[in-house]
């Protein structure tokens, strides 16, 4: 279903097709989750659906949005598209007034939104680092400040999923930007779970490594060599995202801090924190040999 013509910030959304009673509303589950056009995004919204949940279908791109939903109701889910640009606090206040007006609780929160940058310290712009900051960090910032006390209020408890990225534990040359942003979502997020435990509130962060998303179609990348090797990661990858949904939704049931995927990025992880130094002698050579070979 196409977004209506005209459909302004504010304005009424798209909802499913089945609306939800009230009751059926206060028993079931609600999710908002950002980014839910395309990729991690969608496969997290297609997952909870087949879990019951009500879902806010978050994302500036609302044409994706909508292929999003009908994905979700295929699935047996409902949800509503709302249009939202994270770096936007006041589009967050606003999602929040109109969600709050329809839904008594939030019962997950899925800060998924992310675009990629490439390029060394010194050549990567400074208005691609504001615009990276800008997605990757305020959003994640953004969506917690404005529904973390919402989360606290639900009497049978919440949780939060914030998508990181290996990147913040391989820390990649050449992709600085990039790196900074998701290793602060790790550290966002390892304070949130001391402070969110005791209102019974989990907190969960998603560092995968590569899988097929929009990111390299969407993301500005200093050379085309960059992009190229990020295509051939992307490309070689057997992970999916609909594997990293899975993960997800298993770590919300138990309360799992991180969720670090596939099997190759948990034995990066234990080699960064046994040896650091060496860890990032061989990143280094390894990128420097691929960039050499392009």
């Amino acid at each position: 279903m196409p977004p209506p013509a005209g459909l302004r910030h504010g304005s009424p959304q798209m909802t499913s097709h089945a609306t939800a009673s009230p009751s059926q509303i206060v028993s079931r589950r609600t999710a908002i989750v950002t980014g839910a056009a395309s990729g991690l995004g969608r496969a997290l919204c297609e997952r909870l659906a087949r879990d019951g949940f009500l879902i806010a279908i978050c994302d500036i791109d609302l044409t994706g949005a909508a292929e999003t939903l009908r994905s979700v109701e295929a699935a047996g889910g409902s949800g509503r598209v709302e249009p939202l640009n994270v770096a936007d606090p006041a589009a967050w206040e606003a999602l929040r007034e109109r969600l709050e007006h329809d839904w008594p609780h939030l019962d997950l929160l899925v800060n998924n939104a992310g675009v990629a940058v490439s390029g060394d310290v010194g050549r990567c712009s400074l208005d691609d680092w504001r615009w990276i900051v800008d997605t990757n960090l305020w959003g994640v910032i953004h969506g917690c400040h404005v529904c973390v006390d919402w989360l606290k209020r639900n009497p049978r408890g919440s949780h939060v999923i914030n998508t990181s990225s290996l990147a913040a534990i391989g820390s990649f040359p050449g992709m600085a930007a990039y790196n900074v942003t998701k290793a602060a979502v790790v550290s966002f997020s390892e304070t949130l779970h001391s402070e969110l435990g005791r209102h019974g509130v989990g907190v969960t962060v998603l560092c995968p490594s590569f899988f097929p998303t929009a990111l390299i179609d969407n993301g500005r990348f200093a050379s085309p060599a960059e992009r190229r090797i990020a295509r051939g990661e992307f490309t070689r990858t057997k992970l999916t995202a609909e594997a990293v949904a899975d993960a997800a939704i298993r770590a919300v049931a138990r309360k799992q801090l991180y969720v670090i995927l596939p099997a190759k990025a948990r034995v990066i992880w234990w080699i960064k924190r046994l040896s650091p130094s060496l860890f990032f002698r061989v990143i280094a050579l390894e990128v420097n040999r691929r960039l050499n070979a392009r």
